[in-house]
């Protein structure tokens, strides 16, 4: 779909609720008068970054600004959608739609001020992880390296005491290194680098190897 197709329906939609209105007007998309209120439209076939700078600008001429997209496949329930609206609730931006199944302009919300509610759940998890961590042993700004998590620090101690001791019972390892949850470390073996060898025991795979030697430093800083 191409903007100018986007218009016309925009167009009968505004005037039905009594704006007059006009496109290209001074950089502005669509722009709509009724009485003193003036309202804001920037339309645009895909929600992007311009789309966010253009925004901007124009609420500095009006609190009614409005983005204005075709609704696309998946509609309402992709995650990038959802995205998008909360990026325009938090600019004070409303979000018109244009169903194209329908021809049909929907208004989604209008521009109000934003009240934001803290994800305690994420939050409290975000400092949990934070907390738990020893050591930074993650480089920034990295996209296809293996993280260094809690989980990982602590299943990396297990390793590393196995590789010393040979097979050893959870019993022994749990309280040796204080890792409450050395069992499910063991037992779920996520990593792929624990196997049992009798009852309750266990002993490294040749893929912890694989793993210590790539990251030899890292590992190096979590067992001294």
């Amino acid at each position: 779909m191409k903007e100018v197709e986007m218009y016309l329906p925009l167009k009968i939609f505004l005037e039905k609720k009594g704006y007059r209105v006009h496109s290209e007007v001074e950089s502005l998309d669509v722009m709509a008068r009724k009485g003193d209120e003036l309202l804001v439209v920037e339309m645009k076939t895909a929600f992007n970054l311009q789309l966010v700078y253009q925004l901007i600008e124009r609420l500095k001429m009006t609190e009614l600004v409005y983005a204005y997209i075709p609704l696309e496949k998946g509609g309402r329930w992709p995650k990038s959608y959802k995205r998008m609206c909360g990026l325009l609730k938090r600019l004070h931006c409303g979000l018109m739609v244009l169903d194209a199944a329908a021809r049909e302009v929907v208004v989604e919300f209008e521009p109000a001020a934003f009240k934001g509610r803290t994800n305690y759940a994420r939050k409290n998890l975000a400092i949990r992880e934070f907390e738990g961590r020893s050591l930074d042993l993650n480089q920034g700004g990295s996209t296809r390296e293996p993280l260094f998590t809690v989980y990982k620090e602590k299943a990396i101690r297990v390793a590393m005491y196995l590789l010393e001791r040979g097979p050893a019972p959870v019993g022994e390892i749990r309280e040796k290194l204080a890792i409450d949850n050395a069992v499910s470390i063991l037992y779920d073996n996520h990593l792929g680098w624990f196997r049992r060898v009798s009852r309750g025991v266990y002993q490294l795979t040749p893929e912890f190897e694989f793993f210590r030697l790539k990251y030899e430093k890292q590992i190096k800083q979590l067992w001294r």
